[in-house]
């Protein structure tokens, strides 16, 4: 086991986070808005990737720093560990399932698999040209997001360890973040094009990067959540998800607030707010809970169903993604998720 060891005394110890529904009802209304965005709903839909970019930042980093407390050490092969039980066996169902279906419609999907498998998406569609995700593997354009994810928490447990050392994390945190925004800044007055700003790891990892301070100022007991934010937040997202922003580079300047909501909408739901207990209804827990396979299918099966056999309206093919979608959850990432899964203890022993 590969551990990295502390120094320096303890941080006082705060409440466990523990399981909080309203989060998962955040990540149900992050895949409405990413959902409802790719059918032509809500222009500014996609307003909902960065919801989940910055709730991943906050959960990852506060576990990572419980962690840190509970146990005075983080395991770095355990974290790469519970990532990979995480995120690949749906993905690796969802990219066999996409050669198949390719591979019965006389074409080859294997060029997207390989891009998509080995979390690149987002750096092709922001430096390839032509792209070659746009060319032949448009069915798997959305993963994206996870590779931006994925890149990130490659660093982030050693970035983590070597800020905590420093005893400055918060105000590294926020350095970091604001260099990320201004360097975005600074490309798009270079005439860098939306696929290079939007897509590119270095460009778009501001709403993990605030999540993870959000994390740090609750951990060191600064979080506060007065009750105006919550509805602050809801307003800006709401907003932002009504509007389209991509099709003009001042989205650019205005991002920042809209990042801003999503930060209070996930402060909100991990605290005791009346937006954390609208959020915990079921309906949204229950979407929240199958959002991760939700996103995997919901694209392709949209983009077979919507575009190749000309389905009227693409909000019938998005439908058609939920049965995929929670077979995923049921049978395949619940099963590698439980603690005495035989498919749980086989992905361990290959670890």
């Amino acid at each position: 086991m590969t551990y990295v060891h502390w120094v320096e005394p303890p941080i006082p110890a705060v409440k466990r986070l523990g399981y909080a529904p309203a989060l998962d009802g955040l990540r149900g209304v992050a895949i409405a808005l990413v959902m409802l965005h790719h059918a032509d709903v809500l222009p500014g839909g996609y307003i909902g990737v960065d919801v989940f970019f910055v709730l991943s930042g906050f959960l990852i980093t506060t576990l990572l720093l419980e962690e840190r407390a509970a146990q005075g050490r983080i395991s770095l092969r355990g974290f790469y560990r519970r990532r990979a039980r995480r995120i690949l066996p749906a993905l690796i169902t969802l990219l066999l399932g996409y050669l198949v279906v390719v591979a019965l419609a006389g074409g080859s999907g294997i060029r997207a698999v390989a891009l998509g498998g080995f979390f690149t998406g987002n750096a092709v569609q922001a430096f390839a040209s032509p792209n070659p995700l746009a060319q032949n593997g448009l069915g798997l354009a959305h993963l994206w997001s996870l590779a931006e994810e994925e890149q990130f928490y490659l660093l982030w447990p050693v970035v983590l360890i070597l800020l905590a050392r420093t005893r400055r994390l918060i105000p590294a945190l926020a350095t970091i973040l604001a260099v990320v925004l201004v360097w975005r800044g600074v490309l798009a007055a270079e005439g860098a094009s939306f696929y290079r700003i939007y897509y590119g790891p270095d460009t778009h990892a501001d709403g993990l990067l605030a999540g993870a301070l959000l994390a740090a100022l609750r951990w060191r007991g600064s979080l506060r959540v007065p009750e105006p934010i919550p509805i602050l937040s809801f307003a800006l997202v709401f907003v932002g998800s009504m509007i389209g922003l991509l099709s003009d580079a001042g989205w650019l300047y205005i991002w920042p607030f809209l990042l801003l909501g999503c930060v209070g909408m996930t402060a909100a739901a991990a605290a005791d707010t009346k937006m954390a207990a609208l959020l915990s209804v079921r309906p949204l827990v229950a979407l929240g809970k199958i959002s991760y396979s939700l996103y995997l299918w919901h694209w392709p099966v949209m983009v077979g169903i919507a575009y190749h056999f000309h389905a009227r309206h693409a909000v019938f093919a998005l439908l058609l993604s939920v049965p995929p979608a929670y077979i995923s959850y049921r049978f395949v990432e619940q099963p590698f998720r439980r603690a005495r899964s035989p498919l749980r203890r086989a992905a361990l022993s290959v670890a």
